[in-house]
């Protein structure tokens, strides 16, 4: 009989176990962010409170994974631990400085979501994100962290932010290493006046569309960062 408790006791706690590690409704958690963050927008005051605001526009990635994915895993591999490291620190001041230096890409009128898309570790969240009386398509690609959901890459309009730094860094490693690449970074997180906000992705996406759409009457969030400049 006691063994028997024993082997319950153990089941339930495994249980409970797996229940607090299950990193919860993916759309759930990228409303909840992009309310907060349109809410500190709408604030005047908002622009002085910067850290916060890297968080909000920022926190949703995995700068990690981002960044190797957009290196490619055969780049990744031939990088020493601590590359890597200096690398994801500058890659993530860089992206944060700059996602800061014009807050008004970030603005929407309304947002809806679709309904996510879950397999085990990996989902991928859709959102309609409407500004000045255009949609713009948004979507985000996720992965599994600790008990959160943390996203690898976000894709505005079929334009891939992953792909876009994929691009840059690729031609800076044409006539450079990767100590010059991470240099480069380090340049620009180091917030140099020339430093661009992170909405390349998302200012390529309203040019291709300029025909006016009647928003829905939904209120949420605004659009996540898109890729910003790498340095030149």
């Amino acid at each position: 009989m006691f063994g028997l408790k024993s082997a319950i006791a153990g089941i339930l706690a495994m249980a409970s176990v797996a229940l607090a590690a299950t990193p919860g409704d993916p759309v759930a958690i990228i409303k909840k962010k992009d309310a907060e963050l349109q809410k500190m927008l709408r604030d005047k005051g908002a622009s002085k409170n910067t850290d916060r605001l890297k968080v909000l526009i920022n926190g949703i990635f995995d700068f990690e994974e981002l960044g190797k994915r957009a290196l490619g895993p055969e780049t990744w591999k031939t990088m020493t631990p601590e590359q890597q490291k200096h690398f994801v620190k500058a890659f993530r001041e860089m992206v944060e400085n700059a996602s800061v230096k014009k807050l008004e890409v970030y603005q929407s009128d309304s947002s809806t979501y679709d309904a996510p898309e879950v397999a085990a570790t990996k989902a991928s969240v859709t959102a309609h994100v409407w500004s000045k009386g255009t949609e713009s398509i948004v979507t985000y690609k996720l992965m599994a962290r600790d008990t959160t959901w943390k996203a690898w890459d976000l894709i505005i309009d079929d334009l891939s932010t992953s792909r876009n730094y994929g691009e840059q860094f690729h031609k800076i490693l044409q006539t450079s290493n990767i100590d010059g690449l991470i240099g480069k970074l380090e340049k620009k997180g180091s917030g140099a006046a020339d430093a661009k906000p992170a909405d390349s992705v998302k200012s390529k996406s309203e040019k291709a569309s300029n025909t006016p759409v009647k928003a829905p009457a939904k209120t949420v969030p605004a659009k996540a960062p898109a890729a910003a400049p790498a340095a030149k």
